[in-house]
């Protein structure tokens, strides 16, 4: 008798342990998903800062994107108002240095902003400055607001092409006219080699900067 009391004392105590245990188990467990729970939460936390945060970023990316757009039309339409500005004080001059400098003095064409198309190609088409015509010569003018290396190469194979533009007038002589508010002594230098008369402002009009110089060149 004392024996089965024995093992069930015994068994009483195993089993008691085992709750114990069980029960230290339970709670370890809910501790466990109690900080499981906390960091789903502050996984989710964190990633709705950053799904406000790349929100956020697109919406200041959009905004600066616009503004840069609109910053860069803003430049383009001041550059092209002024562009047309130095185009509109240069074209009255050229009449006056046309009749005083290069001895036209009956016209048979002058006009601004001359779209004119290839006379074999109907694709392509230039746009001139400035024409004037007459008495067998012909003089072409480019205006830039501000001189460029490239601007001037530019006019170069457009004199080349001249021909092909206007070929009523191929048997004139052409006088090549470089125009600017301002053109510094190493590009008037530049124009004179090549054989390219230099327009900008003097003291009191416009006046051509390398006059004798290209004259002694052309003549």
């Amino acid at each position: 008798m004392e024996a089965v009391e024995e093992r069930v004392d015994s068994l009483e105590k195993i089993f008691a342990q085992f709750m114990t245990r069980s029960e230290r188990n339970s709670l370890e467990h809910k501790a466990w998903m109690d900080r499981m729970d906390r960091g789903s939460a502050e996984h989710k936390a964190w990633m709705d800062r950053m799904d406000r945060g790349s929100a956020e970023h697109k919406a200041r990316m959009d905004q600066f994107d616009r503004e840069a757009r609109q910053h860069t039309l803003e430049m383009a339409h001041i550059a092209e108002r002024f562009g047309r500005f130095a185009e509109d004080i240069v074209a009255p001059n050229i009449p006056r240095l046309a009749r005083e400098v290069f001895g036209i003095t009956e016209l048979q064409f002058s006009a601004q902003r001359v779209e004119k198309r290839h006379a074999r190609d109907s694709a392509r088409f230039r746009e001139f400055d400035m024409i004037l015509a007459g008495q067998g010569k012909l003089i072409v003018v480019e205006t830039k607001a501000t001189p460029r290396l490239k601007y001037i190469e530019d006019f170069v194979e457009m004199l080349k092409e001249l021909p092909e533009y206007f070929p009523e007038w191929k048997s004139h002589a052409v006088i090549p006219i470089f125009a600017s508010m301002a053109i510094s002594p190493d590009f008037v230098k530049r124009l004179t080699r090549l054989r390219i008369y230099a327009l900008a402002l003097g003291d009191r009009t416009m006046e051509l900067l390398n006059l004798a110089e290209v004259s002694a060149k052309r003549n």
